[in-house]
């Protein structure tokens, strides 16, 4: 079996593949946005409130869906484990003397391995989602939750159609859709048994629900005279109002369609649509390690998802290798934590690499799972740690070190002897160029702030970049603050700990924060605010701390914590800076991934457009350099960092701005190794028009 590292390599060399999945998923990525944005305001907040009830009160349910079920005809199942559902359907198979089965919505099944146990008893099974039959016929497993065979063009499809069909199909989506339809009919008339998923059960009537946009679902639910409906636990929801919840916010965050084109409402019945005989019911519930997650304070919010796949279309990783590469049965960041749950921490832990703690999983998940830290805390309870990640946890060690010695870390890192060793010993890859030191530290040049009791003071947390690498930005941050009547304090602090938290050590991250919020802390009583020049330390004091700590403190540092552009436009100081000599030029804006914890709805835009210029930006998501990991050597690294990177520099490069502006201090490592642009941060632009 080959090597995660293998795989990866293997995925990165086939640029059709990549560039198939990424054109697809920033399709996704982009009429999602627009579609959600149409929701109104309560729509997420109810949708949280229904999947938090569900996932606190899975057994009270599961007592009341079996009762409304069986009250109404039907027969219900409860597997405690994938072996005892998928036992009990081919049981009941080949009690029926059943020898054609066919599918529809059927993940919960993959997880049983349903087909591979029905096939062995001499059962046909079919499926009938349209991306499910084509990979079922491509012998492949399914790379996405809801669109399963993304990672297959036009082309490929219509080959394999044509190969397992014995007939030409053109590779075009009338042809292949027509061919699809006239041979899964035959199918659909003379099944013995259908077998659905469930999106939705409904506890108080025992019907259950499920989207389609094929009309499929309709065939599979009606036509045989058996039908099975094999779900997880964590699909019950108490009643209606609940169902109309999830399926209000469902299609929209799934597909980027208002609704889908079909919602079935089924569940017993006494006849099937070819009647004549008494019809079937059965619904097998799973649990598979679904109750006892639920107990678990990382694990437990994973039964909050709803299976939109959202997580995929933003996902850097999976945008490159999809889900053959990057996930078990369940795949992409959100099937990390599946597999954590049906499968285990060890199976988990095998694909966490592929998480970069880019955090835009959580920021688009409806439900806001967090999927990062969750992988953050699978990583250190079962991650083997590489060489690699003990060498990049340390990035902040390393960064203290070069401003003492700048001079000898200025040299290594443009040394090809010294950056191969490098390589070789701690795996940092080679062909990675490094950030150059300009000599010394911020603390050791904190400029006199000259504001004292004003109505707006703020406390500065630096972090590694701004305090070690170059401290003129946050030289240049303090004097801005000055000029806009702003009192500024610098706190004892050391560096977020985010490089820790990236690779799994959260014991070391815990210790870092617990001494951040302890020095922060008291600022905050005093009626501070924090602020911060670097998304990633915002993300960790406003994000991860609370989630690390678990404390009162940490709640309210982190409540009062801004990223500082975020700041300086949500108190109205952006006004005081005047456009100047700004000819319009225009730059391109380029949002950090962890930019969309610490400063929502990007106030950067506002303040550039407030200062003459047009801005340009689109959201592709993660640059791909994230943090230290775009500077691991290899597939799992720099080979998969640059796939991104490059593809990002060309929708910038496609808009003609000849600046990107950013607060991120390592996006700028990757976009200046691939484009000739100029690249600035916020601060540095409002420092120039100031002349400070």
């Amino acid at each position: 079996m080959s090597s995660l590292r293998e795989l990866v390599a293997e995925a990165i060399k086939n640029k059709n593949r990549i560039n198939t999945l990424w054109s697809s998923l920033q399709l996704m990525l982009e009429s999602r946005q627009v579609v959600m944005s149409e929701l109104g305001p309560d729509a997420l907040p109810q949708l949280m409130e229904t999947r938090k009830y569900t996932a606190e009160n899975i057994e009270a349910l599961v007592e009341k869906l079996v009762e409304s079920v069986k009250k109404a005809g039907g027969n219900v199942y409860i597997a405690r484990t994938a072996e005892e559902a998928s036992n009990y359907i081919a049981g009941l198979a080949r009690s029926r003397g059943v020898k054609l089965v066919v599918k529809s919505k059927s993940m919960t099944t993959e997880e049983i391995m349903l087909n591979k146990v029905l096939e062995e008893t001499g059962v046909e099974v079919v499926e009938t989602d349209l991306g499910e039959w084509i990979v079922q016929l491509a012998g492949h497993r399914p790379s996405h939750i809801i669109a399963p065979a993304v990672h297959l063009s036009r082309a490929e499809i219509a080959e394999i159609l044509s190969s397992r069909l014995g007939i030409r199909v053109d590779p075009d989506p009338t042809a292949i859709t027509r061919t699809a339809r006239r041979v899964l009919r035959e199918k659909f008339l003379s099944a013995d048994m259908g077998i659905t998923g469930a999106n939705i059960l409904v506890a108080e009537t025992g019907a259950a629900m499920i989207v389609t946009n094929e009309g499929n679902g309709r065939f599979v639910t009606t036509f045989p005279k058996i039908l099975v409906t094999v779900a997880g636990v964590e699909k019950i929801v108490r009643d209606w109002r609940d169902a109309i919840n999830i399926l209000r916010v469902l299609a929209r965050s799934a597909t980027g369609k208002q609704t889908s084109i079909y919602v079935s409402i089924f569940g017993p019945r006494r006849t099937s649509i070819r009647g004549g005989e008494d019809s079937e019911y059965h619904l097998v519930l799973l649990d598979n390690g679904r109750i006892s997650a639920e107990k678990s304070p990382w694990l437990s919010e994973t039964l909050r998802c709803i299976r939109c796949s959202a997580c995929f279309n933003v996902c850097p990783t999976y945008r490159i290798v999809g889900g053959h590469v990057f996930g078990d049965i369940y795949t992409g960041p959100i099937g990390v934590l599946w597999t954590a749950v049906t499968r285990g921490l060890e199976r988990a832990a095998e694909i966490s690499p592929l998480c970069v703690s880019c955090g835009l999983c959580k920021e688009t998940c409806p439900v806001s799972i967090d999927i990062p830290m969750t992988i953050s805390w699978i990583k250190n309870e079962k991650g083997n740690k590489t060489r690699t990640d003990w060498g990049l946890s340390m990035y902040e060690l390393y960064t203290k070190a070069g401003s003492r010695m700048s001079g000898l870390f200025n040299w290594i890192g443009k040394s090809k002897i010294a950056r191969k060793l490098m390589e070789m010993i701690v795996g940092i890859d080679s062909r990675r160029p490094l950030p150059e030191f300009i000599g010394g530290s911020f603390f050791e040049h904190i400029p006199t702030n000259g504001v004292k009791d004003g109505n707006l003071k703020v406390a500065y947390f630096v972090d590694t970049y701004a305090a070690y690498i170059d401290w003129r930005l946050a030289e240049d941050a303090v004097k801005i603050l000055s000029y806009l009547g702003v009192e500024v304090v610098v706190p004892p602090q050391e560096g977020s700990g985010m490089p820790l938290i990236q690779y799994g050590f959260q014991e070391k991250a815990k210790r870092i924060a617990e001494r951040n919020i302890s020095s922060l802390y008291p600022y905050v009583e005093d009626g501070y605010k924090i602020i911060c020049t670097e998304p990633s330390a915002a993300y960790c004091i406003k994000a991860a701390y609370p989630k690390l700590l678990g404390t009162q403190e940490a709640e309210a540092v982190a409540k009062n914590t801004y990223d500082y552009i975020d700041y300086i436009v949500r108190t109205g100081l952006y006004k005081k800076l005047k456009p100047g000599t700004t000819d319009g030029s225009a730059v391109f804006y380029h949002y950090p991934c962890h930019g969309r914890t610490a400063a929502p709805g990007a106030p950067t835009v506002k303040l550039l457009e407030n200062l003459g210029y047009r801005v340009y930006t689109r959201d592709y998501g993660c640059c791909g350099m994230a943090g230290t990991w775009g500077m691991r050597k290899g597939p799992i690294g720099y080979d998969m960092s640059i796939e991104i990177g490059r593809r990002v520099v060309e929708m910038i490069q496609s808009t003609g701005a000849k600046t990107i502006v950013t607060e991120s201090s390592v996006c700028p490592i990757q976009f200046r190794q691939l484009t000739s642009l100029e690249i600035k941060h916020p601060v540095q632009i409002i420092a120039e028009k100031l002349k400070l």
